[in-house]
């Protein structure tokens, strides 16, 4: 069959190789930038938003640089041009799908009560601290109660990987740090699906309609909780490992297209993508596929598309005002940790833990990170935060994240 050369010619037009170049660009950055958070120990997360926030200063949409910009003939890379913002959302929901792929289900299932009084201890401190705060501050009660959401899920692979240098992390506050974790993304995810519900302007009060959505969204959760029984009854009868091994770009394809499934049924139904993204890992979790499905996905997801949703994020944020938002970035930083161990140490405490292990468990529980960038940015999308919320969002992020560990450590050392 002969080659169109037409139809290639046509495929690499001007606004294709824009985006092909947006792209070399972006990953390069990301490179860069997260060998350099390799470097300081910090996750490659934390590295691909900073380069995001770096490359959106010298050829953002809005760079103070113009005259860089006009130099390259108006060439400028925007987080929110169509096909790298698509690209960026298949990226949290692989994101959210590997988060629950990773899970473990049996200890979550075992330390389950627990966990849920911690980790509900940390949201519900953290959220009221924030809403008061932004109350007060600026009189906005939902950037109050949206900011409060970012900022309440935890992401514990931080204080893991400290825990795991001083060769404590298993023990029981350590493990009970990584199950609160779990439910508190959970938490922080549907809280944000319920906000954009009630802050939708179309919201017209407890009426028809109010119902419909909730019955919808119970259904969905209905329907996950069936699909999961069935997949957990019936994969050790079907389910062999030469199978696993022979079909395995096809299993790939298949998981793929399932989690897909359910993020687009989760959206239909008024719930976040990630939400039916997050359970669809979930329930893949307790099959033997899980650890199969983790070494393949793992590269798709935390490689291809990933850092395209970080840097995307990082792209958003507009430097030229930071002077604006500092103090109010420091103020929740603060509420932030003092949230987490207050909210947890109580927590700990119902759930039978001493003073010194519920102060462990709520300083594990310190750093946010993916869960806390992806609600965000919903949030955003919902105009219940502004971009200097979510620069204040992703502020808060850094810290928690740079000083987990010196915390960690000192804690641990004392006891």
């Amino acid at each position: 069959m002969a080659v169109n050369y037409t139809d290639i010619e046509k495929m690499l037009e001007h606004d294709f190789l824009i985006v092909l170049l947006q792209f070399v660009i972006i990953y390069l950055v990301g490179v860069v930038f997260s060998l350099i958070a390799k470097k300081l120990k910090m996750p490659a997360v934390l590295g691909f938003i900073i380069g995001g926030i770096a490359l959106g200063f010298l050829l953002g949409a809005r760079t103070p640089f113009t005259f860089l910009t006009d130099h390259l003939g108006g060439f400028v890379i925007d987080g929110k041009t169509p096909f790298i913002y698509d690209f960026a959302q298949i990226g949290a929901i692989l994101v959210l799908f590997l988060a629950g792929l990773e899970t473990n289900f049996s200890a979550l299932k075992k330390y389950f009560s627990r966990a849920f009084i911690i980790a509900t201890g940390g949201v519900l401190f953290t959220v009221l601290l924030t809403l008061i705060t932004i109350v007060i501050l600026e009189g906005n009660y939902k950037a109050g109660i949206g900011m409060g959401v970012v900022v309440a899920s935890t992401s514990v692979s931080i204080s893991i990987q400290t825990l795991k240098e001083m060769g404590q992390h298993k023990r029981l506050s350590s493990i009970l740090n990584l199950e609160a974790a779990i439910i508190d993304d959970v938490i922080g995810l549907i809280l944000i699906t319920l906000l954009g519900v009630f802050m939708n302007p179309a919201f017209a009060g407890v009426n028809a309609e109010l119902f419909i959505v909730v019955a919808k969204i119970l259904a969905l959760f209905v329907g996950i909780a069936l699909v999961g029984a069935i997949i957990i009854k019936i994969h050790k009868k079907f389910l062999l490992h030469e199978y696993i091994k022979e079909y395995s770009k096809q299993i790939l394809m298949g998981v793929i297209a399932f989690c897909f499934i359910l993020a687009f049924l989760a959206q239909n139904l008024g719930v976040s993508v990630i939400i039916g993204a997050y359970f669809a890992g979930l329930m893949l979790s307790t099959t033997k596929l899980k650890h199969h499905l983790i070494e393949m996905m793992t590269p798709i997801a935390e490689i291809v598309f990933a850092p395209i949703f970080f840097l995307a994020i990082g792209l958003t944020i507009d430097l030229r005002n930071i002077g604006s938002i500092v103090l109010l970035g420091i103020l929740i930083s603060v509420i932030a940790v003092i949230g987490k161990i207050a909210g947890c140490y109580f927590g700990g405490r119902l759930s039978g833990f001493n003073n010194v292990n519920s102060v462990k468990i709520g300083v594990g529980m310190i750093p946010r990170g993916e869960v806390s960038f992806i609600t965000a940015s919903i949030a955003a999308g919902l105009g219940i935060l502004s971009l200097e919320h979510m620069s204040v969002a992703v502020m808060v992020i850094i810290a928690t994240s740079i000083l987990t560990p010196s915390l960690l450590k000192i804690i641990y050392k004392k006891s």
